[in-house]
């Protein structure tokens, strides 16, 4: 489904059953406060440190014993109205939902937001950016990671924290 075809059923506000109910769209969205947020296709800078990411643990727990790696196009269900796409999420082995076909209904403990350079350019964006950050925060995320490639940062965050714990450089480790 392309947005010009269907521009009506953006503008159109939707509940997180309404918003699973739809076709697949050719783009990806978000639902935010009712609302489709088309959410950008990666780059490659982008992509590359979420694949990283993602070898990283998979070396570590191969066999998700310890809890289970969501990608980048799976949309969680937080109880908020809220579904997000992280671009990784990670929820501990105790916690795990069922599987479903559509969003996974649960909060992750772990969630990583790597920046696109479109993230930063603006005032405004620099406020969406921290308002995701929060509600990550709202909804309860334990453990949240923003990456900014651009100053090759990792932003720490934990609940009910102002700002972030700790921001770690390239030569830290996480």
């Amino acid at each position: 489904m392309t947005i010009a075809k269907h521009l009506g059923q953006i503008e159109k506000l939707y509940t997180p059953e309404e918003f699973e109910a739809m076709p697949e769209f050719e783009q990806r969205f978000e639902l935010v406060d009712g609302r489709l947020v088309e959410k950008l296709v990666p780059g490659d800078e982008h992509s590359y440190i979420i694949e990283t990411i993602k070898k990283n643990y998979y070396r570590f727990d191969l066999e998700d014993k310890l809890g289970r790696m969501y990608s980048a196009d799976t949309s969680f269900d937080v109880g908020t109205g809220w579904m997000p796409m992280p671009d990784i999420g990670f929820i501990t082995a105790d916690r795990v939902p069922p599987r479903t076909k559509k969003s996974v209904k649960a909060v992750p403990d772990l969630v990583v937001e790597v920046h696109s350079p479109s993230d930063l350019r603006s005032q405004p964006e620099r406020e969406a950016a921290a308002d995701k950050i929060k509600r990550w925060q709202a909804v309860g995320v334990k453990i949240l990671w923003e990456i900014n490639p651009d100053d090759k940062t990792v932003s720490v965050y934990h609940p009910e924290q102002a700002g972030p714990i700790q921001v770690l450089g390239i030569e830290n480790e996480l």
